[in-house]
C-alpha cells in the first residue's frame, strides 16, 4: 500500500519523468523542482527505492530501475496504473461511508456509485467526473490504449471469435444493395482498434462494410488521427443509449454488432436497455446476424485478475459477468447466447447472440 500511494505521488508531481535516462539525480534537485520539502521527497523515495521501483546510487540520489520508466507521462502502462488506483483504490477507501449512506447493495448505475461518491459528485457519472479535469482525460484515454494493446495482444476479438466467414460472404456477394448493406458496426468502438485487429485478421472483409460508432468527440478525434488501415471504414457518431441508427428495415441491418469492453461498465438493467437496441436493430429475415459482446469472462470462483477487474467496475457502478450472468441480461433483451468463445489462457471472451 505504502508502494503505491509513493509511486502515485510521484507520477502526479511528474518525478519519474525528472530521472535522467541515464545516471541519478538527488533528491534536493527533484524537490525544488516540485517546490517541496527535500524531506518530504526523500521518504516517499525511500520507499520507493525499498520496494525496488528506483535505485538508490548513492546518498540522497536515485536513478530509474529497469521498470520505473513506464511511470513516466506518456507511458500508457503507468497511465493505466493511474485509473486503476483512483478508480480502484480511491473507491475502496470510501466504502465504509458509501454504504452507509446507501445500504449494502450494488450500485444501480453510472451516478451514485463509490467512484463519484469519492470525488464529492455522487449525482455526476464517471464520464463527468474525467471530463472535470484535462489532464485526468489524458491520462484515462492513455490508459485505454495500454488496454487495447494488452487485449489486442492476448484476447483481440479475432483471436477469439472467427470472422472469416464475413469476408467469404463478402467475397460471393454481388448487387449494389449487399455490397453496401454494413456487415460489422462496432458500437462504441473509441478509435477503430478492434476493427483495426479485425481486419487484419481477415483481409477480405471490405473496410467500407465496416461502421465505427462513438460519442462525436472521439470520432472526430479518430478522423484526425487518419489511420491509414481505417481510412474507408465508415464513421458515425452515436449514443448507444440512443436508437440505434443502422437498423433492419427493408432488412438492412448489419450482421453483426460488436459490444467490446462496454458493458462491463453498466448494471445490469443499463445493459439489457443497451443490448435490446441492439437486438432491435438486427435483420430479422437473416439468422445469420448477431450481437457479439467482448468482455472478461467470470470463472467460479473468479481469478485474482477477474477478481480486481470486478471491483473496479463495481466502483463505478458496472461489474464483470459469468456465462449466467450473461445469459440473464441476453435474454433481458430478448435474444438468447448461442455460444460462449474463449481463448485458452485468457480471461476475455466473445459472447455470441442472437434473437430467441
Amino acid at each position: 500500500m505504502g508502494e503505491m500511494g509513493a509511486t502515485y505521488m510521484f507520477m502526479e508531481w511528474k518525478l519519474f519523468d525528472r530521472i535522467p535516462n541515464s545516471g541519478s539525480i538527488s533528491y534536493k534537485e527533484l524537490a525544488a523542482s516540485v517546490g517541496a520539502e527535500e524531506a518530504v521527497i526523500s521518504r516517499i523515495g525511500g520507499m520507493l527505492v525499498a520496494t525496488g521501483r528506483l535505485v538508490q546510487t548513492s546518498p540522497g540520489h536515485v536513478a530509474h530501475s529497469a521498470s520505473s520508466r513506464i511511470f513516466t507521462t506518456e507511458h500508457p502502462a503507468g497511465n493505466l496504473f493511474r485509473v486503476m488506483f483512483e478508480h480502484g483504490l480511491r473507491g475502496y477507501v470510501h466504502w465504509p461511508e458509501y454504504f452507509a449512506a446507501y445500504g449494502i447493495k450494488e450500485p444501480a448505475g453510472p451516478a451514485n456509485n463509490p467512484f463519484t461518491f469519492s470525488w464529492g459528485h455522487p449525482e455526476m457519472n464517471m464520464w463527468e467526473i474525467v471530463a472535470l479535469d484535462e489532464e485526468k482525460q489524458r491520462i484515462f484515454a492513455s490508459s485505454m490504449r495500454s488496454m487495447d494493446s494488452i487485449s489486442g495482444k492476448y484476447g483481440g476479438p479475432a483471436n477469439i471469435y472467427d470472422f472469416a466467414w464475413l469476408g467469404e460472404l463478402a467475397s460471393v456477394e454481388k448487387g449494389d444493395k449487399d455490397q453496401e448493406t454494413p456487415l460489422i458496426v462496432d458500437v462504441g468502438g473509441s478509435h477503430g482498434a478492434t476493427l483495426k485487429h479485425i481486419l487484419a485478421a481477415v483481409p477480405s472483409i471490405p473496410p467500407e462494410r465496416c461502421v465505427l460508432q462513438d460519442r462525436p468527440e472521439v470520432i472526430e478525434e479518430a478522423i484526425r488521427t487518419d489511420d491509414p488501415a481505417l481510412r474507408h471504414i465508415r464513421r458515425i457518431p452515436h449514443d448507444f443509449n440512443n436508437e440505434q441508427p443502422v437498423k433492419g428495415d427493408a432488412n438492412l441491418g448489419a450482421l453483426i454488432y460488436l459490444f467490446r469492453r462496454v458493458l462491463h461498465d453498466y448494471s445490469d438493467a443499463i445493459s439489457i436497455r443497451l443490448l435490446s437496441r441492439l437486438a432491435d436493430a438486427l435483420p430479422r429475415g437473416d439468422s445469420r446476424a448477431r450481437v457479439l459482446i467482448m468482455d472478461q469472462i467470470l470463472s467460479d470462483p473468479p481469478s485474482p485478475g477477474n477478481a480486481a477487474a470486478d471491483l473496479v467496475m463495481f466502483n463505478i457502478g458496472g461489474k464483470e459477468r459469468n456465462p449466467a450472468m450473461f445469459d440473464n441480461i441476453v435474454r433481458g433483451a430478448g435474444m438468447k447466447v448461442v455460444k460462449i468463445h474463449r481463448r485458452a489462457g485468457t480471461e476475455v471472451g466473445v459472447v455470441e447472440c442472437a434473437l430467441a
